[in-house]
């Protein structure tokens, strides 16, 4: 079949054949409309005529269906295609509005997005539409595993340096972190009583932290146990969602929770705040909508997922964002549950001041009550764990004269070296060990030069703003 046709038949037949080994996908069983065994059962005369429908998933995670259309497109040199227009997805948003789905996806076989019509027609027909590029998930499959021979391990003389590849180090950095998280939740050593261990690791960007903590939660976590991972941003727990699933080797019941509400930042803005001055902020730009499977924020929903999938035979992991982790510990309170395992992805953003909730205080300022929610997962009443670890590539340390200078006993301050909050360090590596034993995937530094007196003024102008904001850096990420 060629990829280029449009009439979408061809795309309907792939997306039924490939669903159920896309893992990313978490989909058991896949039919076209007029195969579904269960149409009938469910739509009682339901003709096989097109209704927009194309194809219905079934969940593998808990059974529920997924309603599916499929759009191709001719596709340019860049994969991508013409936008999808209202009028396109029309009869689909209606057949599918109704409450039996529990999701409902547009596949597409690139990088083709719906028109600002068809958005705005999706936002009030009912479940949000996610649109499903099936080519980027193919290629993001994980390739068989290869055990590639490592210098390292390998026998040598007494003074012979050799490289290791990242494998290597990433079982190290495994075995090593569950070894010391068990001793202590043995123990009570490191600052925490017996029962609850916690730890950092530090690695450079690009070394698999990710992949590290995917088999820290698989080897800590019984079947039908719970883990939970918490990140800043929903583009980050639709990113780890994907490689759980894709290089799991348990099986996996995945719940992702996170929302809009602290989605969207835009730094060119007018008013934009950014990460420097509230580092509670999501500036992914991206919706809830583009995570796969389940999505929610009801505590609730979150509690019955939970219990649903006590002593079943995978193992339950919580996808999160910080900024949604109060409702993770309301369904923990409800449940009466202790989380396995507590991942915190770029843990340094949960580093820093927090003012003290008092009556001698004061309310807490909008801003304060996100921090307060965005630091919930140092809080073990609130959100139980025995094991927490934290991951970082910049771990954030903050000087503990300046801060009693800086601020009264209304603050509390979590610096990265503070055992007490963060653990004792698990496994760290340098970005120099990471470049010199090829762990990192090559890249380039562009630098553009200009030669303007009017760019030079701007520039200095925007800088001396920035300054004035008590910030002494100008980066792309204050001015696009």
């Amino acid at each position: 079949m060629n990829p280029q046709d449009t009439d979408g038949v061809w795309l309907e037949d792939l997306t039924v054949q490939v669903a159920p080994h896309l893992r990313d996908w978490d989909v058991d069983r896949c039919y076209h409309w007029s195969d579904w065994p269960e149409r009938e059962d469910h739509f009682l005369n339901a003709s096989k005529q097109d209704i927009g429908i194309d194809a219905v998933a079934v969940r593998s995670s808990d059974g529920e269906y997924i309603a599916i259309q499929c759009k191709a497109r001719q596709l340019d040199e860049h994969g991508a295609g013409n936008p999808i227009l209202k009028e396109e997805i029309d009869t689909f948003a209606s057949s599918s509005a109704g409450l039996f789905w529990a999701e409902r996806w547009i596949v597409t076989n690139g990088s083709v997005q719906l028109s600002s019509n068809a958005m705005q027609a999706v936002a009030m027909s009912g479940k949000p539409i996610k649109e499903v590029n099936i080519t980027s998930d193919l290629e993001q499959q994980p390739p068989p595993p290869i055990e590639e021979p490592c210098p390292h391990c390998a026998p040598s003389s007494e003074n012979e340096q050799r490289t290791r590849t990242k494998s290597c180090m990433q079982n190290e950095a495994v075995a090593e972190s569950v070894r010391i998280l068990r001793e202590h939740e043995q123990s009570g050593t490191g600052g925490r009583p017996i029962g609850q261990a916690r730890g950092k690791i530090i690695l450079p960007c690009g070394t698999g932290k990710t992949r590290i903590s995917l088999r820290i939660v698989e080897q800590l976590t019984p079947p039908g146990e719970l883990s939970i991972v918490l990140c800043p941003s929903i583009a980050l727990v639709a990113q780890i969602r994907r490689e759980y699933l894709n290089y799991a080797t348990s099986r996996l019941r995945a719940l992702a929770v996170c929302s809009d509400e602290t989605a969207g930042y835009d730094p060119r803005k007018e008013g934009s705040r950014d990460t420097a001055s509230d580092p509670t902020l999501d500036n992914s730009n991206v919706s809830a909508s583009v995570v796969k499977g389940k999505v929610t924020t009801d505590p609730a929903e979150i509690a019955e997922w939970i219990h649903l999938g006590r002593g079943q035979s995978r193992v339950n992991v919580i996808f999160g964002t910080y900024q949604s982790g109060h409702r993770i510990a309301e369904a923990l309170r409800e449940t009466g549950i202790t989380a396995k395992v507590l991942i915190g992805d770029e843990a340094h953003r949960t580093a820093g001041l927090r003012r003290k909730k008092s009556a001698k205080s004061g309310p807490l300022s909008p801003q304060e009550q996100r921090v307060r929610d965005f630091t919930l997962c140092h809080d073990n009443d609130a959100m139980p764990a025995t094991y927490r670890v934290y991951q970082t590539a910049t771990p954030r340390v903050y000087k503990s004269d300046k801060v009693r200078l800086d601020h009264n006993r209304d603050w509390v301050v979590r610096s990265m070296d503070a055992e007490e909050v963060f653990g004792v360090e698990l496994y760290r590596k340098s970005y120099v060990e990471a470049v010199n034993n090829g762990w990192l995937a090559d890249y380039r530094i562009i630098a553009v030069g200009v030669n303007g007196s009017d760019v030079y003024q701007i520039a200095n102008r925007l800088a001396s703003s920035t300054e004035s904001k008590g910030r002494n850096k100008l980066t792309t990420t204050h001015f696009l």
